[in-house]
């Protein structure tokens, strides 16, 4: 990256109201994630072919094919729920009125999520879909397959919707103008190619940077014309989502043959989202899938261009270079070269067939990678611009970040670069990329030590349920309105995670990462989360914490060893804290119990037994000590060490 002599302080420019507090955080362009505003139908149905009229046994033995009859549809898949005995299943199509189409092969699907994930365990195994156009009424399509398979096997008949919405302007070939060297070229969005968002299973997941890019074919026959993109595409998300059980389409960009390149999966197009496009190693890549097949015919050269396009933009982003290696580690899989923990040293730019069991992007594809890394290269040696330019550009340039106020300068430490503009900042290093950080976040980063305190940004800032955040390698940073902007770490910021984060029972923090007596502890505006080595991160809340709170927090009772939990017989809540436990019930309030008390009340049954719960903290009486429950007392005698229990 640049480095520029005598850079201004940074404390300096949040002092001079440089991106400082007064600024909005959370103001970032639309999220990818929003559903669009063009909707465009479709459907899915499937046919079990078990139950479909038998066209009889080929003479080679062992494979059935099977006829079903359909109306409508635009594209064709098979899926085996419980898995196929094959690589391979054949189909051809007749048309009302038509002749049959000559027979297509369709591989196993070897783009795949990571096992290890809701998504990977919802897949199912499948055939490539492929494009058939329009098949109209009283069409028939023959799928030809092993006589084993036929039970278990569903022909998938997609419907990709009408696109007669999509302007023709959509669809042609360009890219954007701009004095860059490696210019953001024109992405298509999912509104673009009309994405059903209500298809999605949850929202996207990210990586905490992207370290290599895998280069796919779709395996379809390409046959597709120009208007015919967006229904193709449909068509892909539709088989992804509905009839293969994943989140969203597995790519994270495709590229048709006539070089226009699309938004793929949801999640933003500068941010590393985690496809389902090479099992085993979504994690810190992206995919680029050309739409075809191309095992025995080239990719078109306006194709090979936009996915070089796209693959320099998305590289530089991250100041990744075109012909450099990298490390990852495999999460296994059915189609994963590398079995699951394996540390594999790879290039930036790789076929699919490189980390996967697959011809994937096809024979004659695969030829065509060494001149995509040279186009590649091409594109980013005749840069000018930096990671930190490209992303400035990505965002919205001015309209978004306003104006630079310094040169790009190299961190203190030389670790990374950043550049100020009067809306905010953009952090770059090897690790993360280049994110944008803003306003009162901002501001409170600094505070903390910039890199040096929370480490470099790894999202930029986002949009939070009624603020905003910025994730850093080292924690996150939560604002709102009403509590401020405030740093969440560790063991802390995990429990948060599960909660719910701003959206759970704690809502934002109220304080920062701050130091308890023996751990750690952050207050929220729901309740607190408090940490040490012996106990982890617990949550508390309500009445019990309040408790707590009066008893002297972890000075007290010591650190909560679980979370706020409701009582079995569903008439409270409690916590056990290192040096006794608080119970609280709407009739009784919150009090404590502890020692040989909570021993004795504990071998009686709890809030279960003849007690009940506790009305009152253990106080004093003549000869020692007493707690009051809703069905009797227990008494300490002093002289004698023993407790005695009265029903009321």
């Amino acid at each position: 990256m640049r480095s520029v002599t005598t850079p201004l302080s940074r404390r300096a420019l949040l002092a001079g109201g440089a991106a400082g507090a007064a600024l909005l955080c959370g103001q970032t362009s639309a999220s990818a994630l929003a559903p669009a505003a063009l909707q465009v139908g479709g459907s899915t149905r499937a046919y079990p072919l078990g139950g479909q009229r038998s066209a009889g046994l080929l003479s080679t033995g062992g494979l059935t094919v099977v006829s079903v009859d359909v109306d409508g549809g635009h594209m064709l898949g098979v899926t085996f729920p419980s898995g196929a005995s094959t690589d391979t299943v054949s189909l051809r199509v007749r048309k009302a009125g038509g002749d049959w189409t000559a027979w297509s092969d369709l591989p196993l699907n070897d783009s795949e999520p990571d096992p290890d994930t809701a998504e990977g365990r919802r897949s199912v195994t499948a055939s490539d879909p492929t494009w058939v156009g329009a098949l109209g009424a009283g069409a028939t399509v023959q799928v030809r397959l092993p006589t084993t398979d036929v039970a278990d096997a569903h022909l998938q008949l997609v419907d990709a919707g009408e696109s007669s919405a999509l302007s023709r302007s959509t669809l042609a070939s360009e890219v954007k103008a701009s004095p860059k060297a490696v210019p953001q070229p024109r992405i298509r969005s999912r509104a673009d190619w009309g994405a059903d968002e209500s298809l999605r299973k949850g929202g996207a997941s990210y990586s905490d940077t992207i370290k290599a890019c895998v280069v796919h074919h779709t395996a379809d026959g390409g046959t597709y014309s120009l208007a015919e993109v967006p229904s193709v595409i449909r068509g892909m998300y539709r088989y992804h989502t509905v009839s293969l059980g994943w989140a969203d389409l597995g790519y994270n960009f495709v590229v048709d043959r006539f070089g226009g390149i699309w938004e793929g999966r949801a999640g933003g197009i500068t941010q590393p989202v985690v496809g389902a496009h090479a099992g085993g190693f979504n994690a810190d890549t992206f995919g680029v899938s050309m739409m075809g097949d191309f095992t025995s015919v080239a990719p078109s050269a306006e194709c090979l261009d936009s996915v070089a396009q796209v693959i320099a933009w998305k590289l530089s982003m991250y100041g990744l270079p075109a012909d450099g290696v990298t490390y990852l580690t495999s999460a296994g899989g059915g189609t994963a070269r590398y079995s699951p923990g394996t540390t594999v040293k790879l290039r930036t730019i790789n076929a699919h067939r490189d980390v996967g069991f697959t011809a994937c992007p096809g024979n004659v594809g695969f030829t065509r990678m060494d001149s995509i890394r040279a186009r590649v290269a091409q594109l980013m040696g005749a840069a000018t611009s930096t990671a930190i330019d490209a992303k400035y550009a990505a965002v919205g340039g001015a309209a978004v970040l306003g104006a630079p106020t310094t040169p790009e300068n190299d961190t203190p430490g030389r670790s990374g670069s950043y550049r100020f503009y009067t809306g905010g900042a953009i952090y770059w290093n090897r690790t993360t990329g280049a994110h944008t950080v803003r306003g009162a976040i901002l501001a409170a980063w600094g505070n903390l030590g910039w890199e040096n305190g929370l480490g470099f940004p790894t999202t930029d800032d986002s949009k939070a349920k009624g603020g905003a955040y910025n994730h850093f390698q080292n924690g996150s940073i939560y604002w709102s309105a009403a509590t401020g902007a405030h740093d969440v770490r560790g063991a802390i910021r995990s429990k948060w995670a599960a909660l719910g984060w701003e959206g759970g029972p704690a809502g934002f923090p109220v304080t920062g990462d701050s130091k308890a007596a023996g751990g750690w502890f952050t207050h929220f505006q729901g309740g607190s989360i408090y940490y040490s080595a012996a106990t982890g991160a617990h949550w508390t809340a309500g009445d019990i914490r309040a408790r707590w709170a009066a008893l002297g927090w972890e000075r007290g009772m010591g650190f909560p060893t679980i979370d706020d939990t409701a009582t079995p017989n569903g008439k409270g809540f409690y916590n056990h804290f290192q040096g006794g436990s608080i119970y609280w019930s709407p009739a009784t309030g919150a009090h404590a119990v502890r020692g040989a008390f909570r021993e004795t009340w504990a071998g009686l049954g709890w809030e279960n037994s003849w007690l009940g719960f506790p009305t009152k903290d253990e106080y004093s009486v003549d000869g020692g000590l007493r707690m009051d429950f809703e069905g009797g007392t227990l008494t300490w005698n002093r002289s004698t060490g023993k407790i005695t229990a009265k029903q009321k």
